[in-house]
């Protein structure tokens, strides 16, 4: 999302991270102003007052119209930054709010003058992290690249699907919630079928390495190895899409926006999710499927219907751009954001 917004905001953006790495160098790839506050941990109370003060001398110098900040914790540690520096604060919500966890109720007290939620659906909770304060749905901005039958077949080439397979392709963070195991339970169950399932997402964090190992182990006992290909951590997603026939995630908890499903989408991919979330907000019946959380059954079916109907998956595939894009068109989301800080006083330069 914000290096969509780094790449359509024609400069309007900088950007301000709390940690180096591969967020930082694909802003600066697209051109962007990217400022770096140092590694922030919260369990280091030094490096939290270190990066207020970065951000405090970059709001003096840059004079922003306003501070943007991205979930709860770094909302927490750095409206108060801007709101002393005469900078508003603006808490985008990415999730999902119960006012429990500490960093919720910090965020909470550091106020702010308007929340931007990523969904209808993560909106229901805005006012636990700021009562009292407007709120704005705007879904996350997301472009297509047109792919090409020979990226398509290169994509394909590379990593072992024949012309015959159905490429199921399921892309997102190795979380146990994402719903893998369901996945390949489902598809264990079509075994007569020409599917195969890429897995695209690395392991990182120890829950991560370890959800891994269950899924390795889950996909050996079901006998399945032949079929499943685990991809690892991608930079080429939109590669990927362009060699898959339909995009699978089996969440068994709610996703509250759901970028990929836009990107499937708009790369004329069917989807088939859980009917939960901000799910059904981005994917409908005309351009994918939407099954009941942890249904097998329903999503046995669903995959099975899309596996042995290349027209249908046409037929779906053809109408998700227009669908994404009424959405997710960063210039229709742009002018969204304009309007919301429009709605508080805060005039931007479009």
């Amino acid at each position: 999302m914000l290096t969509t917004l780094a790449e359509c905001g024609q400069g309007r953006f900088e950007f301000a991270v709390a940690a180096e790495g591969r967020l930082q160098s694909e802003l600066r790839e697209r051109g962007a102003q990217v400022h770096f506050l140092g590694d922030v941990r919260l369990r280091n109370p030094s490096s939290i007052l270190r990066a207020r003060h970065v951000l405090r001398s970059i709001l003096r110098s840059r004079r922003p119209t306003s501070l943007v900040c991205h979930a709860p914790w770094s909302h927490a540690l750095f409206a108060g930054v801007g709101r002393t520096g005469g900078v508003p604060a603006i808490l985008w919500q990415h999730d999902r709010a119960t006012g429990g966890p500490l960093v919720e109720r910090a965020c909470r007290a550091a106020g702010a003058e308007l929340v931007i939620c990523n969904s209808h659906w993560t909106a229901r909770t805005a006012g636990v992290l700021q009562p009292d304060v407007p709120s704005r749905v705007i879904y996350c901005p997301v472009t297509s690249a047109s792919a090409t039958a020979d990226v398509r077949m290169r994509t394909r080439a590379a990593i072992g699907a024949s012309a015959a397979d159905v490429v199921v392709l399921a892309a997102s963070r190795l979380d146990p919630w994402k719903g893998h195991l369901d996945l390949i339970r489902a598809l264990s169950r079509l075994v007569s079928r020409p599917w195969v399932l890429w897995i695209a997402g690395g392991a990182q964090r120890p829950h991560e390495r370890a959800y891994l190992a269950d899924i390795e182990a889950e996909v050996r006992r079901l006998g399945v190895e032949s079929r499943v290909r685990m991809l690892g951590e991608r930079q080429d997603v939109r590669d990927l899409l362009a060699g898959a026939d339909l995009l699978a995630q089996a969440n068994v908890e709610p996703e509250p926006f759901g970028v990929i499903f836009a990107e499937a989408l708009l790369a004329g991919v069917p989807v088939v999710t859980t009917n939960m979330g901000g799910a059904p907000e981005i994917v409908s019946s005309s351009c994918g499927r939407l099954v009941a959380p942890g249904d097998i059954g329903g999503l046995t079916r669903a995959i099975d219907e899309l596996v042995l109907d290349g027209r249908l998956r046409a037929e779906l595939g053809a109408a998700g751009p227009a669908h994404a894009a009424s959405r997710c068109d960063p210039s229709l989301v742009l002018p969204q954001i304009d309007a919301a800080l429009s709605s508080i006083g805060i005039t931007t330069a479009a």
